[in-house]
């Protein structure tokens, strides 16, 4: 709980609402009463996962969960994007797909609008922890540096440096003889036989 009270208000915002939609999520966010006459009435719906957008929208809330709890817990995790930056994506991309999941099903429910409010929830405390951060210029600035980065890793590998080419082989013992000594051992073979004959 200290440690939950140590966070900053975006993030405290961040936890309590991506939970609260996490769990909002299991109950029907579509529902359709049918009138059966002397049987009564049926109803029947369906939670946020029943399509791609909802169950997209799980899975990024799950991830936001995870990354607030273990920001909580002091555990750094290797990414290449600071702390602001990547719950800003995953908050509004959430906020997005609730919106939408909502506009575009029929019979929504309560649980539907209340899963939106959640959500922008998160997005207002995503807001306030970009705010914190430094405010806009500062992910304008990260997101630069690291299309920056980017560019200069990928203009880097066509300039590894080549193989060296293999070496000519040559046989054990013997050496590169220059034209010099290779003149020379003509002439002393030349010479060889009349140093006989004078003999």
């Amino acid at each position: 709980m200290e440690r939950f009270k140590a966070l900053g208000r975006g993030s405290q915002l961040m936890l309590v609402g991506s939970v609260l939609l996490l769990i909002v999520s299991f109950f029907r966010w579509q529902e359709i009463s049918v009138d059966l006459g002397a049987l009564g009435e049926a109803s029947g719906g369906v939670a946020a996962w029943d399509d791609l957008g909802g169950i997209l929208m799980g899975i990024l809330t799950i991830v936001l969960i995870a990354w607030l709890v273990a920001h909580v817990a002091a555990v750094a995790i290797p990414i290449p994007v600071s702390f602001a930056m990547g719950t800003a994506v995953l908050s509004f991309l959430i906020l997005a797909l609730a919106v939408i999941k909502n506009l575009t099903d029929d019979y929504s429910t309560f649980w539907s609008y209340l899963g939106v409010a959640f959500a922008a929830v998160i997005a207002a405390g995503a807001w306030m922890e970009i705010q914190s951060a430094g405010g806009m210029d500062t992910l304008k600035s990260e997101a630069s540096s690291l299309s920056s980065s980017g560019g200069s890793a990928a203009a880097a590998a066509p300039g590894a440096p080549a193989a060296a080419a293999p070496q000519a082989y040559e046989p054990a013992g013997e050496s590169a003889e220059t034209p010099a000594e290779a003149a020379g051992a003509e002439g002393a073979d030349t010479d060889s036989p009349s140093t006989e004959r004078d003999t």
